[in-house]
């Protein structure tokens, strides 16, 4: 579940319509969920980003990955850009 100041704005399973990309929008989030070890997460964030940018005229994209390993202390990692 994703949520903000404003409450709850989507899931991995459904959508709302706050949450909703349209023509008029400037600011997205992508949350890619990924509960496998073996997959390289650097990669698969690099192809969304050409992605993004090839299909949706994207810039400024920042990449992060929030890392929570068995309910430890969670981690941020920035990506180069």
């Amino acid at each position: 579940m994703l949520a903000d100041d404003d409450g709850i704005f989507g899931s991995s399973m459904s959508d709302s319509t706050r949450a909703m990309v349209t023509e008029n929008a400037e600011d997205i989030l992508v949350v890619i969920y990924c509960f496998e070890n073996n997959i390289d997460l650097d990669v698969l964030l690099s192809k969304a980003r050409n992605a993004f940018e090839r299909f949706a005229a994207a810039e400024n994209i920042d990449s992060w990955i929030y890392i929570n390993r068995n309910c430890r202390k969670p981690e941020w990692i920035q990506l180069k850009k």
